[in-house]
């Protein structure tokens, strides 16, 4: 049977490490890793092609407004955001985010055995997001949301 991933065993992949990251970071070319005779296993990505990977893993942000109060939900998240304004309420929607992702990896044997494994792809996506842009981000694909 023919791999469609190129694999290692962790050994050489640990002898060959700066190799392995140049092929992997600089060629674009994911890798198995395995030990214990494939019965552990984990692929090496590049963060940057992991992002694209991930980029239809869209948030899709939703704004309600009620008597004063803004309400920024990701509704397959289960995450809300409240503020006086749109900007507080998707400030508070992105600390959420930021506080459930933490948690998530911090824990992900706990929520991988839950309903909410399936977050990891939305969750992965913004944690490699750098800070700086992750309010953007929610406003790219609230864009991009609206415009399908």
């Amino acid at each position: 049977m023919t791999e469609a991933l190129a694999s290692l065993d962790f050994s050489r992949a640990k002898s060959t490490l700066s190799d392995v990251m140049t092929k992997v970071v600089h060629e674009h070319s994911p890798r198995i890793v395995s030990r214990r005779r494939g019965k552990e296993e984990m692929v090496l990505v590049a963060t940057g092609d992991l992002a694209r990977f991930l980029d239809s893993f869209r948030f899709d942000p939703r704004i309600t407004i009620d008597a004063g109060e803004v309400t920024a939900k990701i509704a397959h998240l289960g995450l809300l955001g409240f503020g006086e304004t749109f900007e507080e309420a998707m400030e508070d929607l992105i600390e959420e985010l930021r506080v459930y992702t933490r948690d998530f990896f911090e824990r992900a044997s706990f929520y991988a055995e839950t309903d909410r494994a399936g977050h990891a792809p939305w969750l992965l996506r913004f944690a490699l997001t750098p800070p700086d842009r992750q309010l953007e981000l929610l406003y790219e694909d609230s864009r991009a949301a609206a415009a399908s």
